[in-house]
């Protein structure tokens, strides 16, 4: 493991969610994370403080309407290393291409994670930001009434 935060050990965390493999990404998530998805059009706007949460709130809901996944591809990432070990800022530019929503649908987003990692390397805060009217219209065709 690198000792300072670099763009390939952030990408190496990321390639989890591009090769299907969430919860190996979610391995790298520190449990009490702050993570903020941006918006007020959607739903799934809102701030947690625990990955289990977000995970049961927001990251859950998107798999259940979706009858195939997208498959999420990394178009950049920016490192800001703060000099505490693998502490530092990522921000992490991914697309989804190829979801198939529940009523046939196709459906694809795009997505700006700002994230945090502490000194050994773990995220501790996400700020997501993405196409908020794509999703809101995802949910309401597709979501059971919750």
């Amino acid at each position: 493991m690198a000792n300072t935060l670099t763009q390939a050990y952030v990408r190496s965390i990321f390639q989890h969610l591009t090769s299907g493999n969430a919860a190996e990404f979610f391995n790298k998530v520190v449990d009490d994370v702050d993570w903020l998805v941006t918006g007020e059009a959607h739903p799934l706007a809102g701030h947690w403080y625990s990955k289990k949460t977000f995970f049961d709130d927001s990251w859950s809901r998107v798999g259940e309407i979706l009858q195939k996944p997208m498959q999420l591809n990394i178009e950049g990432v920016i490192v800001e290393p703060d000099g505490t070990g693998l502490g530092g800022k990522a921000v992490v530019e991914l697309r989804g291409l190829g979801g198939v929503l529940k009523n046939g649908n196709s459906y694809n987003n795009e997505y700006c994670w700002v994230t945090r990692f502490n000194e050994e390397g773990k995220i501790i805060s996400v700020r997501a930001y993405l196409d908020t009217a794509k999703l809101r219209d995802a949910l309401e065709g597709n979501e059971s009434h919750r």
